[in-house]
C-alpha cells in the first residue's frame, strides 16, 4: 500500500513538474537575441535533453553525465539552463551576469566563464594541411595519403576529424589510434600561430578506457615543438575519461608534432583534441 500511495503522489505531481513547450520556445528566443559567437548551453542536470529540439542551433550545447564539471575552457559564456524543482542548483564558481529568468519550469543563468582560454590554433582545424605518417624504432616515415577527408595511412588506419565519445562526452576530435609495437602515428603541422600555450586533451572512445585485460597496453602521447619536447602524456591501462595536459608556449611559426604509441593496439582507440591557447581569462 506504501509503495502504491507514493506511485499515485509521483504521477500526480508530475503535471506540475512538467515544461511546458511554450517555455522551451520563450528560452530559445532570448538566446537567438542574445546569444554571441562562442557562447554554450550547460543542461542541468544533464539528462533533460528535450529542450535540444528548440535551442538555436548556432549556439551548442552539452549535457552528458558529469557536464557541470566540465570547464568549458573554450567558451566565454555559459547559459546555464536549469529545471529547479528537479534538482539542487547548478553550483558553480563562475560569476553570473544578470539576474536568473524563470520559465515555467525552466531557470536560465548566464555566467562568465573565469576558465576561459581563447583559441588561437586548432589541429582539428589545420589537418588537411598537415603532415600524417607512421614512424618506426628506427626512423623510417611512411607517409598517409590525404584524400580530402581523411589521412589514409599504409597499416589501413586513418586520422581524420570524427565525434566519438569519450567517457558519455561527445567529442569532435582527431581520430589517431596508435599503430602498435614501436612504431608511432605521427601528425606535423608546419607554420603554427603563436599562442601563451599548448594544450593536449586526449582519451579512449566509447568503453574502450574501461577495459582491464592483461594483453592491453598503455598510450603514450607526446608532443613536440620545432623538435623540442613540450607535452608528454601516458593514458594507463583501465583509465576512463578526458586527460589534460599543458606545455609551453608555442613560437610564431613553430612546427607542431603530435605522436602516439601503443605496444599491443588492440582497444587502444585514441581520439585527441590539440590546442594553441590563451591565457585564463
Amino acid at each position: 500500500m506504501a509503495v502504491a500511495l507514493g506511485c499515485l503522489v509521483f504521477q500526480l505531481r508530475m503535471p506540475s513538474r512538467a515544461v511546458a513547450e511554450s517555455d522551451y520556445q520563450a528560452v530559445a528566443q532570448v538566446l537567438e537575441a542574445e546569444g554571441q559567437p562562442g557562447d554554450v548551453v550547460l543542461l542541468y542536470p544533464w539528462w533533460t535533453e528535450r529542450a535540444r529540439l528548440y535551442l538555436p542551433e548556432r549556439i551548442p550545447v552539452v549535457g552528458y553525465q558529469g557536464s557541470d564539471q566540465d570547464p568549458l575552457e573554450l567558451h566565454p559564456r555559459i547559459w546555464v539552463l536549469a529545471q529547479p524543482r528537479m534538482e539542487d542548483r547548478y553550483a558553480t564558481q563562475n560569476p553570473a551576469s544578470g539576474p536568473a529568468r524563470t520559465f515555467g519550469n525552466l531557470r536560465l543563468q548566464l555566467y562568465q566563464n573565469k576558465q576561459f582560454r581563447p583559441p588561437r590554433w586548432d589541429a582539428r582545424a589545420a589537418l588537411a594541411t598537415a603532415r600524417v605518417y607512421l614512424e618506426s624504432a628506427d626512423g623510417a616515415r611512411a607517409d598517409c595519403r590525404w584524400d580530402g577527408r581523411a589521412h589514409r595511412c599504409p597499416n589501413g588506419s586513418e586520422v581524420a576529424v570524427e565525434f566519438h565519445e569519450v567517457k558519455f562526452q561527445p567529442r569532435q576530435c582527431l581520430k589517431f589510434f596508435p599503430p602498435g609495437g614501436s612504431s608511432k602515428l605521427v601528425a606535423e603541422f608546419a607554420n603554427v600561430p603563436a599562442a601563451p600555450t599548448v594544450a593536449l586533451r586526449a582519451g579512449l572512445i566509447w568503453d574502450r578506457g574501461f577495459f582491464h585485460m592483461p594483453e592491453l597496453t598503455p598510450v603514450d602521447l607526446g608532443v613536440q615543438l620545432n623538435g623540442d619536447a613540450a607535452i608528454a602524456l601516458t593514458i594507463p591501462v583501465g583509465v576512463e575519461g578526458w586527460l589534460r595536459a599543458d606545455g609551453p608556449a608555442i613560437p610564431e611559426g613553430a612546427t607542431v608534432r603530435v605522436w602516439s604509441r601503443s605496444n599491443n593496439p588492440a582497444y587502444r582507440e585514441l581520439c585527441l583534441e590539440l590546442y594553441g591557447l590563451g591565457e585564463v581569462k
